[in-house]
């Protein structure tokens, strides 16, 4: 059974990654079919994570790939993060869980390999400020500098934050460096009267947050 034949008989949710790919690239090439043409795209770009990381011109780079294929591709991907963006907006940017920050960077936060440091600044009503990318560093460690993520509190007018930082290897355990950092946190904050909601640890398939496990001090 093709992919979209399954997608009408059994629902989006029964078909892989790749059949669904494999539907908006819609006809695959003379040496693969498009179901096999869509899991090599998956394997080359790392999955769908690494598929939601490349602008157009990446995709076009991708043998096969041509303008039809790229824009049917980037358009769904756009039409994910405003979605995501939509469903904060509906809830006045309140985020209402750990998972739905989760859903929210994981549309913002790259997964190429190098570890990034996001701050969510957030008013006294805990709705959404602005979100940023503050500290980047390799695959094991970004420096993070507390007294940068208190001034920019200060600057936002932000009385609550929620900080994310993501693991390339896959392990969601907290490190000893990231709990020693939590710790700094709430003391810097606190000083501050600023809350410090949560610590999130994200990977490409999960997440942890260190409210929900009591590992906030």
């Amino acid at each position: 059974m093709k992919p979209r034949e399954r997608l009408l008989a059994l629902g989006a949710n029964s078909l892989t990654d790749g059949e669904l790919v494999a539907i908006l690239l819609r006809t695959g090439t003379r040496e693969q079919s498009v179901v096999d043409m869509a899991d090599t795209i998956l394997h080359e770009t790392g999955g769908i994570h690494g598929l939601f990381e490349k602008d157009i011109g990446q995709l076009m780079a991708i043998r096969g790939v041509g303008a039809a294929k790229a824009t049917a591709l980037a358009t769904v991907m756009e039409l994910s993060r405003r979605y995501f963006k939509s469903k904060l907006k509906c809830n006045q940017n309140r985020f209402q869980s750990p998972e739905e920050v989760y859903e929210y960077l994981r549309t913002h936060m790259a997964h190429d390999g190098s570890e990034r440091f996001c701050v969510l600044f957030l008013d006294p009503h805990g709705s959404l400020i602005e979100m940023q990318e503050m500290f980047r560093g390799n695959h094991s460690a970004a420096p993070v500098f507390v007294s940068e993520i208190m001034k920019q509190c200060l600057a936002l007018g932000a009385s609550d934050l929620i900080v994310a930082h993501n693991h390339p290897s896959g392990n969601t355990s907290p490190s000893p460096e990231d709990r020693r950092l939590t710790a700094r946190l709430l003391k810097a904050a606190a000083l501050l009267d600023i809350h410090l909601r949560d610590h999130l640890i994200i990977t490409v398939d999960g997440y942890r947050s260190m409210a929900e496990t009591g590992e906030m001090g």
